[in-house]
């Protein structure tokens, strides 16, 4: 199981960090209490601002956050 859940939703996403109990519901680009690093043109590591728990995502798996702006 990872570390960070991320669910899809219609107009953004839902994050969740499994370790503290810290979510986040962007739906815009700006995420309050999680950070994306490292993105390469494959991957990114999403990091929980609260205990720095991580996980390597697929960077598409980000993606519904850029498409639910572009509307």
């Amino acid at each position: 199981m990872d570390t960070i859940t991320i669910t899809h939703k219609v107009h953004g996403l839902t994050l969740i960090c499994r370790r503290c109990g810290n979510t986040d519901e962007p739906e815009t680009l700006y995420l309050h209490r999680f950070r994306v690093e490292g993105l390469t043109r494959d991957t990114g590591t999403l990091r929980c601002l609260n205990c720095q728990a991580a996980v390597t995502i697929q960077r598409h798996e980000l993606d519904p956050l850029a498409f639910s702006r572009a509307g």
